[in-house]
């Protein structure tokens, strides 16, 4: 999971809320300007899924849905209407539930996973403070780490302790991460095996660099620009980890703000 930064609300969402203030997700997805909004988020995102950071191309609507992060189905406040609340939506993948080759649920991930708790009793829908808010979170630094033996993701310790402004129903903010991690199931089988990919070319690719006689570092640099000079490459955080300080010398040269 890496910072989203969104772009300022569309008009086409704003006239639409404005002329049907009641409307649900349903009648704005059937008849307002849904695909618009949905490729605004994607581009906001560089077509990456905001939860497991899987590449989900724009010629691939298919393969990407609309998130709420707050329940949409919320109508506590009738002045607020959650459905069509431009800072509660971000893109993300199917979550695993179009493949076949991995057994499910337990290779459900993001908000398939996250609704799979859901509807068998183990997570309240209104899960703000127990899973983390890819619009809320932190820039910089990175708040994961990467075991390049099991190709999993965890909490970075001194990363979590500069996580501000953010709703935390745990102890620590270690937990957030942590249970984050485990809400959306980030270290599936499925989604293990993509980041071992990722990974192995990059063990590839430094081995070639040596081979070759070329300076570590200053390939891990060069490395940097090809791989972030896009927005995004998939699976960034681990990309991020995996380049270390190169990585984040060039995002900071790029001024990199999600």
């Amino acid at each position: 999971m890496k910072k989203i930064s969104k772009s300022a609300e569309p008009d086409a969402l704003t006239e639409f809320r404005q002329q049907h203030p009641d409307a649900q997700w349903r009648e704005f997805r059937d008849n307002g300007p849904y695909a618009n909004i949905k490729q605004t988020i994607f581009e906001d995102q560089g077509h990456l899924c905001a939860f497991c950071e899987v590449e989900l191309p724009a010629d691939r609507p298919s393969h990407q849905r609309v998130e709420h992060f707050h329940p949409k189905s919320d109508q506590s406040n009738p002045a607020h209407n959650w459905a069509l609340d431009w800072n509660n939506m971000i893109g993300v993948c199917m979550g695993g539930s179009k493949q076949n080759s991995y057994p499910t649920p337990d290779n459900l991930s993001c908000d398939a996973h996250k609704d799979y708790l859901i509807n068998t009793r183990k997570l309240s829908e209104a899960c703000e403070g127990y899973v983390l808010n890819p619009l809320r979170i932190i820039n910089t630094p990175c708040l994961f780490k990467f075991d390049k033996r099991t190709c999993e993701l965890s909490p970075d310790p001194e990363a979590c302790a500069r996580l501000a402004d953010v709703d935390n129903q745990y102890e620590s903010l270690v937990q957030l991460v942590e249970e984050t991690i485990r809400i959306l199931n980030l270290n599936c089988a499925r989604l293990v095996d993509d980041r071992k990919k990722v990974f192995y070319h990059y063990e590839r690719l430094l081995k070639q660099a040596r081979s070759k006689g070329l300076n570590p570092r200053q390939y891990k640099a060069k490395l940097a620009e090809q791989w972030f000079r896009s927005r995004w490459p998939s699976f960034f955080t681990t990309r991020r980890i995996l380049l270390g300080q190169a990585a984040e010398e060039w995002l900071a040269g790029q001024e990199y703000q999600g």
